[in-house]
């Protein structure tokens, strides 16, 4: 898929993106060392893991991914915990997504480049929901989100940081 001039948007491989650490690194703004080494390459090993790259020729100026969330992962168990069992059942069932990461390079925001990656890694999802979580100050990225019919679904949660982020769920089956 190519959306601004000159950039195109691919899929790549859980082995492909584990040769991209420097370049994920310079674009994604909170990724520790542990992050991009330790927590990524767990989360290409998940079940269902999709990524999207987009590329301005071989410069990699944005990346999308998630996976099937399960029960035993952190970060599946801290959302449910805020959910309770009725939530929980309702937006983290069986075979739902985690979208995971969203980052655009700076130069390249604007563009419309961050919802082609949402666009192409919800195209031919085969899950009943999707969550996510990003800041409660983050504008621009619940902007986009709420913009392509996401809602909030846990207004606010401290994951240990001492930022505040909100989960937003979208209900995939609705879409179909």
């Amino acid at each position: 898929m190519t959306i601004d001039v000159g950039v195109e948007i691919r899929e790549l491989t859980g082995r492909e993106v584990l040769t991209l650490k420097r370049p994920l690194a310079e674009i994604w703004p909170d990724a520790s060392r542990a992050r991009i080494d330790e927590i990524l390459p767990r989360h290409a090993e998940r079940d269902g893991f999709r990524f999207r790259g987009a590329f301005a020729d071989r410069l990699l100026v944005g990346f999308v991914y998630g996976y099937r969330g399960e029960p035993g992962q952190w970060w599946h168990d801290r959302v449910a915990s805020e959910l309770g069992p009725t939530g929980t059942e309702r937006w983290l069932p069986p075979g739902h997504l985690e979208f995971t990461e969203l980052h655009v390079r700076r130069e390249f925001r604007r563009r419309g480049i961050g919802g082609a990656l949402h666009d192409a890694l919800l195209d031919g999802v085969d899950a009943p929901t999707t969550v996510l979580s990003t800041q409660t100050d983050n504008e621009p990225a619940i902007a986009l989100y709420t913009g392509r019919g996401w809602q909030v679904i846990v207004p606010r949660l401290d994951f240990g940081s001492g930022r505040p982020f909100l989960i937003m769920g979208k209900d995939l089956a609705a879409d179909h």
